[in-house]
């Protein structure tokens, strides 16, 4: 299943007047709001939808953005524009995802760590590639008042890690890393003892976390060379662990979990001020990237499976 941060979905167009410019219109798609040029856009015309964090192809088509092939969030006259909306391809239809068809992929931020590192086998049982869709494209999922619990979404690398048949494994988002104390997922694993004590106590449970400080461009006050984890999951035999036990567990076995921004009722308004402002990891002089939001009791729906979103903030977006 396509995570939505990976499609371009192809929408109808509805207008909104813009406020502040008469050569502008604003459309809805989803939860997110673009500013598009009003001559260029009809009511019920059929748009492609790309995202905040894609990248475009260097084809005609994309002439316009010159050199700048990453689609960001923007401010044009005062409304915060959200992604890229553009003709959607002949003979598309509404609800198609024509990424493939119009070259656009998803941006992978780089890290400032040896990420390379050869794949090796990987563990016995289910260790699925971790992935969270956007709230902003699927927030009708969650129900007003529900308990729910957001979580800081911390800037770095996805991590997991796993104790089985008297071998650790230490994995990056895609694959299972050979043994190399060069790499990130394993230098962060010897730097942060409590994981791998964790996981020999606890055998065929793995961990996902984020490895963050000397990886990307927010540092959360870390000097060279050093790297943290926190975690926000935890699988055991293709189950995921509620977040009550999640806690419970890291009280009794000291790890270190990712930030809490909320615990509480669920309400739309609230959540997406709550992805803006500063960090909350201890040393951390800068903003967070967002919020993860989920509900307290685990449930699946036919749309997306797990039930987890993820809102960026877009003062995060906007800061380059």
């Amino acid at each position: 299943m396509d995570k939505s941060t990976h499609r371009v979905d192809v929408v109808e167009v509805h207008l909104e007047k813009h406020p502040n410019a008469d050569s502008l219109s604003i459309v809805k798609v989803f939860g997110y709001t673009v500013c598009v040029r009003t001559s260029d856009w009809r009511d019920s015309m059929l748009g492609a939808y790309i995202p905040p964090d894609s990248i475009v192809p260097n084809t005609p088509m994309f002439s316009f953005l010159g050199e700048h092939r990453r689609i960001k969030v923007k401010k044009l006259r005062g409304i915060v524009s959200m992604g890229l909306l553009m003709p959607a391809p002949e003979g598309a239809k509404v609800g198609d995802n024509v990424a493939e068809q119009m070259g656009v992929t998803h941006y992978d931020p780089p890290v400032n760590a040896s990420t390379g590192g050869d794949n090796c086998h990987p563990p016995e049982g289910f260790h699925p590639v971790y992935d969270v869709d956007s709230w902003r494209r699927y927030k009708h999922l969650f129900h007003e008042g529900e308990e729910i619990v957001a979580t800081e979404k911390i800037h770095g690398a996805n991590g997991r890690w796993v104790f089985i048949n008297n071998e650790m494994f230490s994995g990056s988002h895609t694959g299972w890393k050979k043994y190399d104390p060069k790499i990130l997922w394993w230098s962060a694993l010897a730097q942060n003892p409590w994981i791998e004590a964790f996981c020999k106590t606890h055998p065929g449970v793995t961990l996902y976390g984020e490895v963050y400080g000397q990886v990307q461009d927010l540092k959360y006050g870390t000097v060279p060379g050093s790297y943290k984890v926190r975690i926000f999951d935890i699988m055991t035999l293709g189950n995921w662990w509620p977040y009550a036990d999640v806690v419970k567990e890291a009280e009794r076995s000291a790890l270190e979990l990712v930030p809490l921004v909320f615990r509480g009722p669920y309400n739309a308004v609230e959540m997406e001020k709550m992805s803006d402002g500063p960090s909350l990891i201890p040393g951390a002089n800068h903003l967070r990237e967002g919020i993860v939001v989920k509900p307290m009791v685990e449930r699946t729906d036919p749309e997306i499976g797990r039930v987890q979103l993820k809102i960026v903030s877009n003062q995060y977006l906007e800061r380059t």
